[in-house]
């Protein structure tokens, strides 16, 4: 059954990652920041392979907001919920080399808050993984979820196959307002996919041919 994560459940996911990324030092880095009570501040997140995991928390006293912008200044994720705590997983978008995403920090409380930046690779550039395409092409996408209802179910195929698969997004949900990164990649080449999305309400939404080769975001209203 779908439903939206428990504060607990948050917790005890950063206290795991936290001992994942003890363990594996060459592969994870940690900052901390301080944003003024009512300011925003900024963070550069330079990541230099394929796919990095990031978990930011604050110190608990305020409410944060953030929003991550690709370096070609789309929005990539976005989190504006009654916590200070997000997380969201980067794609670089270039074959090779680094890219600098830039991570906006708004503090909505009257005293400031303190939060840490927690960054792992999740697939570095030597590594292979099983159900992709290794030709080199980014298939990584943002869903936006722009409208007014959650969205509880995602299914995608590539044109050329009229079986929607299982629900990508498993335990997750998109909540209104809010964006969700993944890959969308079967392991054919494909780059034309259909999209399915479907609402907490059964509303269906569909994005027909698109091409995840050279979209970045698809949009979700």
């Amino acid at each position: 059954m779908k439903r939206l994560p428990l504060a607990a459940t948050l917790l005890a996911a950063f206290s795991a990652l936290g001992t994942a990324l003890s363990a594996t030092p060459a592969l994870a880095q940690s900052d901390s920041y301080r944003v003024e009570a009512n300011d925003t501040y900024s963070v550069d997140l330079t990541i230099c392979n394929p796919e990095v995991y990031v978990s930011v928390r604050g110190d608990g006293d305020t409410d944060l907001d953030f929003t991550v912008r690709s370096p070609s200044g789309q929005t990539v994720h976005s989190d504006y919920d009654y916590t200070d705590i997000t997380f969201f997983t980067l794609y670089r978008q270039a074959r090779s080399g680094c890219e600098t995403y830039q991570m906006d920090v708004s503090n909505l409380g009257n005293v400031w808050n303190r939060f840490s930046v927690d960054m792992e690779t999740i697939r570095a550039d030597a590594a292979s993984n099983s159900g992709t395409t290794n030709d080199g092409r980014n298939r990584a996408v943002s869903f936006a979820n722009n409208g007014k209802e959650s969205v509880w179910y995602i299914y995608w195929a590539n044109v050329a196959n009229r079986d929607w698969g299982p629900d990508q997004l498993g335990s997750n949900v998109i909540i209104a307002g809010d964006s969700w990164q993944t890959t969308i990649d079967d392991g054919s080449g494909a780059c034309r996919f259909n999209i399915r999305a479907v609402t907490r309400g059964g509303r269906e939404i569909l994005r027909n041919n698109v091409d995840v080769c050279s979209t970045y975001t698809i949009n979700l209203d």
